[in-house]
């Protein structure tokens, strides 16, 4: 009991001489009863629906392809698609009258972003679709 200050003696007096009170016997059990009677089940149901990664797979296969399909393995080679031989394709004539359509020329990655933007649209609205629970 060395360096104790009045305040700490007083403290220690008064805590003696009233004591601390103890809970009763089945204080415990009763808290315990109480709080697993409160309990309810959960239903698990996963952040990402079984859909929505099928999903998610089929854009990444599908990104995977379009990368090996249509980017170069090298500086001096030739793109996968480009080697595939040519079938024979039957050529359709199409006529439209008065009607002139624009050629337009992107390169493969534009079309690859391009695929990658529709499939990652595509994703959001069908969650979109499902967050709105549509009955």
């Amino acid at each position: 009991m060395k360096n104790l200050s009045k305040e700490d003696i007083y403290i220690r007096q008064f805590i003696t001489e009233v004591g601390t009170e103890n809970p009763s016997a089945g204080f415990n059990k009763s808290i315990l009863k109480r709080l697993k009677s409160n309990r309810t089940a959960a239903d698990y149901r996963p952040v990402i629906s079984s859909l929505a990664w099928k999903i998610i797979g089929g854009a990444i296969t599908a990104v995977v392809i379009s990368v090996l399909l249509f980017l170069p393995s090298g500086e001096n080679t030739l793109i996968l698609f480009d080697q595939v031989p040519a079938g024979s394709i039957p050529d359709l004539a199409i006529s439209l009258p008065k009607i002139s359509l624009p050629v337009i020329n992107l390169s493969s990655i534009v079309i690859q972003s391009l695929v990658v933007f529709i499939l990652l649209a595509f994703l959001a609205v069908i969650t979109t679709f499902k967050n709105w629970q549509v009955s």
